[in-house]
């Protein structure tokens, strides 16, 4: 993650947490439970403490944190937060204190060390923030109509190696060069907004309808792959059972076909709903580079990648003209990407790759090769 990157991710947190004011009600819940532990008998504390976490609880549900993009929630991660913010946190405190109904002394030292814990990460985001700023570096935001593809490269993807990294962005160009021409007539010279290298992180400018296209996609990908995550954890539970590859072939294959069925249909779902084209031949050969694009991106989900898109919608315009009708078209597609963008999520995936999805045109049957 770069340094306005970095900013942004900062301040939105800072922003969160002092909105929330996450330090005072942890700071009462403390309070409350010392007051338990000191007054066992007595019942107000108890009262207040029931009212407390209620409050924490409804407000850290609604946590703005908890629909950051996928790179977002990886950085968070990374920097010790995911763990004291939003439902997350809500609910570790809910599980300490119906842990520890009968000895509320226990629950004090729990929330004391969250309490510690969380303390010494919101100093950390307000120095970072304050440090930031002092320095004159901005932070990364978008302005109203804009829109962005990130994608997160895993190292181990490339093996860290400069010339696999270079075809992996060949791959990618690619992928989206086929939706850009499927959604707005032309293959887009995509603008690289920023890089970031804790993994390989790629962000580039788009515009609207090629973005909604893009999450569409996307969002449509990972959920067909949600279905098979398990299938590829049986089959990483059976190889630790012993059992061989060729053993477990089955497995691999069914989970390839029913991907395979799924992108087929897909692929025609997303070429009837963005083709912008009057052209019968070339839309055959764009389905065909869908087809393979979305092959391609389930290869790369499989193998850990992760795809955001993000909008910022554009403020209302009042004239009736040819420019609002644009607009009007353009917040279409925004809202399209917000929508699908709260469902693009860094999937945790255990065991070893099952997709090998082709990601070259295949001969129809019956053809000559």
């Amino acid at each position: 993650m770069n340094a306005e990157k970095l900013h942004a991710l900062c301040l939105s947190l800072q922003k969160e947490m002092n909105q929330i004011n996450i330090h005072e009600k942890l700071q009462q819940v403390v309070q409350f439970l010392q007051q338990i532990v000191d007054q066992p008998q007595e019942p107000q504390p108890q009262q207040q403490l029931s009212t407390e976490l209620t409050q924490l609880h409804n407000e850290l549900s609604e946590s703005p944190s908890d629909a950051f993009s996928p790179a977002w929630r990886q950085a968070l991660k990374e920097i010790d937060g995911e763990e004291l913010l939003g439902i997350f946190l809500s609910n570790r405190i809910r599980e300490i204190i119906e842990r520890n109904q009968i000895t509320p002394s226990a629950a004090l030292q729990e929330i004391q060390q969250i309490q510690q814990e969380f303390e010494h990460f919101k100093s950390g985001i307000d120095n970072t923030v304050a440090g930031l700023m002092s320095l004159n570096i901005g932070y990364e935001q978008l302005e109203p109509g804009e829109c962005e593809i990130g994608v997160v490269i895993p190292r181990k993807a490339v093996n860290n190696q400069l010339n696999e990294f270079g075809k992996e962005l060949q791959e990618l160009t690619f992928i989206f060069c086929t939706f850009s021409e499927l959604a707005s007539g032309d293959r887009e010279n995509y603008e690289i907004r920023s890089i970031s290298s804790s993994d390989l992180g790629i962000y580039l400018a788009v515009i609207p309808p090629v973005a909604a296209c893009i999450a569409h996609a996307a969002e449509k990908i990972i959920d067909i792959y949600k279905k098979i995550v398990e299938i590829r954890i049986h089959k990483a539970e059976l190889k630790m059972l012993g059992l061989k590859e060729k053993e477990m072939q089955g497995i691999t294959d069914h989970s390839n076909e029913r991907m395979k069925e799924e992108i087929k249909t897909l692929t025609v779902e997303i070429v009837n709903n963005y083709y912008v084209g009057n052209d019968d031949n070339r839309k055959n050969e764009l389905t065909n580079s869908v087809k393979i694009s979305l092959n391609k991106i389930a290869n790369r989900i499989d193998q850990g990648f992760n795809i955001e898109v993000r909008a910022e919608p554009e403020e209302e315009m009042d004239e009736e003209t040819d420019e609002n009708n644009q607009h009007y078209e353009n917040q279409a597609f925004i809202r399209k990407v917000i929508e699908a963008s709260e469902t693009l999520r860094f999937l945790k995936l255990d065991g070893e790759r099952i997709l090998g999805l082709p990601e070259k045109s295949e001969p129809e049957k019956g053809s000559k090769k």
